[in-house]
């Protein structure tokens, strides 16, 4: 079946699963359908990386983050690039500038933070239209994705969350907890499911013998979950990363316009962080740096030697959530095996100064000092 074969057959399911009203008799062919939709958008996407090999545009990824700016040809990223970066981007009044990825280096809090001024996307770009794949395909390396967004057409935002959606990519959503483990015996086994009204295991059995799983274990640990979000783990080819949004061209309007704007975002994106900036008029600039920088999760932990006073100066910059073992790593790779104990004064610790181990979770303004052998 050649790659337009496919289309059609995808084209035609969708059609199907579109009119089909769902409810307790046809969940098992609503699920069927997207299983086999699922199923024939991975052969597809097989067939046409084969097809467009090597077309991808290639990023090295450096720094202690990646950022990507994401949006329509000419809302302002390589402005915004240049402005708070080392890079100068090449810049112009005209759709589709940059036909590249132009990495800059953004030095902020002890911390390097690569951005990424990514080709403009337009609609179906996850289709590949104007190179929309290859722009798409460096979104799902970046730790954060900052949707540009131009703040006279603030409704560019569902074009461009429905393409990046359709490239796989998941933008502030949690990965749904279900493991999927091959086993050489026993058939399909479901030993916990606690979506078993929303994934009867009809359905497993059958998205997994899809996937040729004849036998496999399939544990599903949380209530509620879709059968769209079983095939997104079954299939693997989704990525969750961070998203927020950057209103650019805010010097163009009044305070009450502003004001209106941001209403709007919070009403129809809600779960979307928001900043509003002029690249052009350099307007916001120091605050969007602090803003994608608390959206990345960063923290700053404070070292302290035996007898000394703690370095208030050069903190170790961590992510939200590591713990003494991830510090260790970030200090030596050999401080491992020399560990004995931490003691750890701040808001983690009970009390001052608290003998801890390495899977203690430190938090932002923690000072710590390694006890080793």
């Amino acid at each position: 079946m050649v790659n337009e074969d496919l289309k059609d057959k995808i084209e035609e399911l969708e059609l199907e699963l579109k009119n089909t009203k769902v409810n307790k008799r046809t969940e098992m062919a609503v699920g069927q359908l997207k299983a086999k939709i699922a199923k024939l958008k991975e052969e597809l996407e097989v067939r046409s990386s084969k097809s467009t090999k090597g077309e991808g545009y290639a990023v090295k990824k450096e720094g202690d983050a990646t950022i990507g700016l994401l949006g329509k040809p000419s809302v302002g990223k390589s402005t915004l690039l240049s402005k708070i970066t080392n890079k100068e981007s090449k810049i112009g009044a005209y759709e589709f500038t940059t036909l590249e990825v132009i990495p800059g280096l953004l030095h902020h809090k002890h911390t390097n933070l690569q951005i990424l001024d990514l080709p403009g996307i337009i609609e179906a770009a996850s289709d590949n239209r104007g190179f929309g794949k290859k722009v798409l395909s460096v979104v799902r390396v970046c730790d954060l994705v900052v949707f540009i967004v131009d703040a006279k057409n603030p409704k560019e935002m569902d074009m461009l969350l429905e393409e990046v959606e359709k490239a796989g990519i998941r933008v502030n959503k949690k990965k749904p907890f279900i493991e999927v483990k091959r086993k050489f015996k026993g058939c399909v086994q479901v030993p916990l499911n606690k979506s078993e009204k929303t994934i009867p295991y009809e359905i497993i059995e059958k998205i997994m013998h899809d996937n040729k799983l004849i036998n496999a274990e399939v544990i599903i640990h949380e209530e509620g979950l879709t059968v769209d979000d079983l095939l997104e783990v079954v299939y693997g080819n989704v990525v969750y990363t961070k998203a927020a949004i950057c209103l650019n061209k805010i010097d163009l309007y009044s305070k009450e316009e502003i004001q209106e704007k941001i209403k709007f975002f919070q009403k129809y994106y809600p779960e979307y962080p928001l900043f509003g900036v002029s690249a052009e008029a350099q307007i916001n600039l120091e605050g969007f740096k602090d803003f994608i920088w608390e959206k990345l999760g960063f923290i700053w932990v404070y070292l302290k030697q035996h007898k000394k006073e703690p370095d208030m100066e050069k903190p170790l910059v961590l992510k939200r959530g590591d713990n003494i073992e991830q510090l260790c790593k970030k200090i030596h790779k050999d401080l491992l095996i020399k560990f004995k104990y931490a003691k750890i004064k701040g808001k983690s610790a009970k009390f001052d100064w608290q003998q801890v181990g390495l899977e203690h979770i430190v938090e932002d303004g923690d000072i710590v000092e390694i006890v080793a052998r």
